[in-house]
């Protein structure tokens, strides 16, 4: 008698074994013809799908913050003038914001570990109100140095941020999109940035223009406050918990990735700075040279965002080496431009690829580190762009009037190849821990660079 207890105890288990196993290839099935739908040639376009509502606070915050630093960059100039500045002490001036800009990306990760990211990002917020507004009192060119400085610092926090909670937010079959989406702010920013800072110089003065800038960046710390999710407790409680430490080692490859994303940024640099400078040799009007900024970010939103996501489906390292061969093509045709279309396209090509570079790379390192690597790599490719703005402020006006704008755009462009071919022979991606992130699960993704399969 008990054996057939047994005996109906175990069919009924089997039967529902059975069960469970029909069920779960039904929905294997269903997925999988959902997904061969979603891969019609048309389905690659859709680009207005989310994965998350928290990617519409981060993009806000790029924004933010990217409005109020390129509608600012090229006001300054002619703002420190009217303290005394000659050429040389501007180009000293952007080179110290720059470089204040790349401390605060290099230094998130430490300060996060003190007042967390949330916090830190509120932080930074509440700090660049008063900056801002206090510009439009300054009284000395000190003053306007310093509280610039401090903007920049903060911008450079609040991007890097930007980037640690985009991939920890992300999709991890949307990162390309994700980080992309993250980069329009740039030509965006130069857009509206540019229209609306150039709008308050005619109609009001510098103090009026502070004091609107001040209010604009005051949305950081209302959406660090009332928007943001940080997970960062919980990932703590539940850290303690793990069977494995989890791996936070970058390895030698991202340190690679890190270089060749640097060199980009200096070829990218290089052709930003000298568009306006080579306009300006050939006596284009201000509004010609204005127009470069406008046109660009037009064209590059649509592109930025169509690479992003095609790099979700045919790997990361492909796009990044097409983002770094437009760097190299937007340098050439600064070589030869002469027309005022030709700097429009030099202006586009080397906008999409400041803008795909920064997000893919970004990406990049999202799939390949564990979570906790992730938080310290991703301060550090944020940190390349203002590292590379500070080479070339440094450089850029001295070699053009030593040797003429030509072969300067050919070494930019060099540098970019040098750039393809370092990226083209990476091999080995960074360690990647088999251990799961109890926050942020591993998912095996399309990268064209294999994961270590190290523990």
């Amino acid at each position: 008698m008990i054996r057939h207890a047994f005996d109906r105890e175990r069919f009924a288990k089997d039967r529902n074994d059975e069960r469970l196993a029909d069920t779960a290839a039904h929905r294997l099935a269903k997925q999988v013809e959902t997904g061969r739908q979603t891969r019609q040639p048309w389905a690659i376009l859709n680009l207005g799908r989310l994965p998350n509502r928290q990617l519409i606070y981060l993009f806000l915050s790029s924004f933010t913050i990217l409005f109020v630093g390129m509608g600012l960059f090229p006001v300054l100039p002619v703002y420190a003038t009217e303290f005394g500045a000659s050429r040389a002490v501007i180009g000293l001036y952007y080179a110290l914001m720059y470089a204040s800009n790349a401390v605060g990306a290099m230094l998130t990760h430490r300060l996060a570990r003190y007042l967390s990211r949330r916090g830190l990002f509120i932080t930074i917020g509440v700090m660049g109100i008063p900056a801002l507004m206090l510009l439009g009192r300054a009284t000395a060119l000190w003053q306007v140095i310093v509280l610039t400085a401090t903007v920049w610092f903060c911008g450079g926090v609040g991007l890097a941020l930007v980037n640690i909670f985009t991939g920890l937010h992300a999709g991890h079959g949307s990162r390309g999109k994700s980080f992309s989406l993250m980069f329009l702010a740039f030509p965006l920013g130069a857009v509206f940035g540019g229209l609306a800072v150039g709008q308050l110089v005619r109609s009001a003065n510098y103090l009026m223009m502070f004091v609107v800038l001040g209010g604009v960046w005051a949305i950081l710390p209302i959406v660090g406050a009332f928007g943001l999710e940080d997970e960062e407790t919980r990932q703590t409680v539940r850290s303690t918990v793990a069977a494995q430490p989890i791996d936070s080692k970058l390895g030698p490859s991202f340190y690679r990735l890190l270089f060749v994303v640097l060199l980009s940024a200096v070829a990218v640099n290089i052709g930003r700075l000298g568009t306006a400078l080579s306009m300006q040799m050939l006596k284009f009007s201000p509004s010609d040279i204005a127009s470069t900024a406008t046109v660009s970010g037009l064209l590059a939103t649509p592109m930025v965002l169509l690479i992003g996501t095609l790099s979700d489906r045919w790997g990361r390292k492909r796009f990044l080496l097409v983002g770094y061969g437009l760097a190299a093509g937007g340098a050439l045709t600064l070589v030869i431009a002469t027309e005022l279309w030709m700097f429009w396209l030099a202006a586009t090509l080397i906008l999409v690829a400041l803008c795909t570079s920064g997000a893919l790379s970004s990406a990049l390192v999202t799939d390949l580190l564990t979570s906790q690597a992730m938080q310290r790599g991703l301060p550090w490719i944020s940190a390349m762009n203002p590292v590379a703005g500070v080479m070339s402020f440094v450089s850029i006006g001295y070699a053009l009037d030593a040797f003429g704008p030509a072969p300067v755009y050919v070494v930019a462009a060099m540098v970019a190849i040098v750039a393809v071919l370092l990226l083209s022979s990476l091999r080995h991606a960074p360690s990647k821990s088999k251990t799961v992130s109890h926050t942020r699960p591993v998912h095996s993704m399309k990268t064209d660079l294999p994961v270590s399969k190290t523990a």
